[in-house]
């Protein structure tokens, strides 16, 4: 029996209808190469797959799920360390000093600081699934796409926030099937505001 293409308003609803169950799909496999890579070493390369993917349906692209999500994350199984090892690393610290502050006035600044982080380095692996950059001239482009438009990414942080928490307060259940994958999105639609065109694939 041949396809029905469906266009229009139409083809547009029907592919956004198919996210959910696509977030649910990709964050399970995120949850799957984080384990492979016994956690610390799983969670770059996860996350990293996870933003090429995500890139790729955004841009109308078809990939296969499973053998797209493991292929990249193969990929970029040593890259990531660096490239995002790191600056997950400087969250930590900063948490640290966020609750060894509490109590002082000193804790707001800092909590500030981190929020501005974490709104930059959610759209660091998107920039990373762009170009083909070092670990410094990724951040460099990073903080550059980031807040070219301010608006937009202070936006989907709090955005991210927002969601994060009521899911937390409302229903729990959700967060382990939609987070990351949803704030992944949220980030690469942001990040694709500044950044270029991608390159045509023949």
């Amino acid at each position: 029996m041949p396809e029905v293409e469906i266009g229009g308003r139409f083809g547009r609803l029907y592919g956004w209808l198919d996210w959910p169950a696509r977030l649910v799909g990709l964050n399970l496999l995120w949850v799957l190469g984080v384990l492979a890579g016994l956690v610390v070493g799983g969670l770059g390369p996860s996350t990293q797959a996870l933003y090429v993917l995500e890139r790729d349906y955004l841009l109308g692209r078809s990939p296969r799920m499973w053998r797209d999500f493991w292929s990249a994350w193969r990929a970029n199984l040593v890259s990531s360390q660096p490239a995002l090892g790191v600056p997950l690393l400087t969250v930590w610290v900063l948490v640290f000093y966020l609750l060894a502050a509490r109590g002082t006035p000193v804790v707001y600044g800092i909590a500030v600081v981190l929020f501005l982080y974490l709104a930059t380095l959610m759209q660091l692996p998107a920039v990373l699934a762009h170009m083909d950059l070092s670990p410094t001239q990724a951040w460099r482009a990073t903080v550059e796409v980031a807040w070219r438009h301010p608006v937009a990414t202070l936006g989907v942080a709090l955005l991210v926030a927002v969601l994060v928490v009521g899911a937390w307060f409302t229903t729990p259940a959700a967060l382990p099937l939609l987070v990351p994958s949803l704030p992944v999105l949220l980030a690469t639609l942001a990040a694709r505001r500044g950044l270029p065109p991608p390159p045509t694939e023949d």
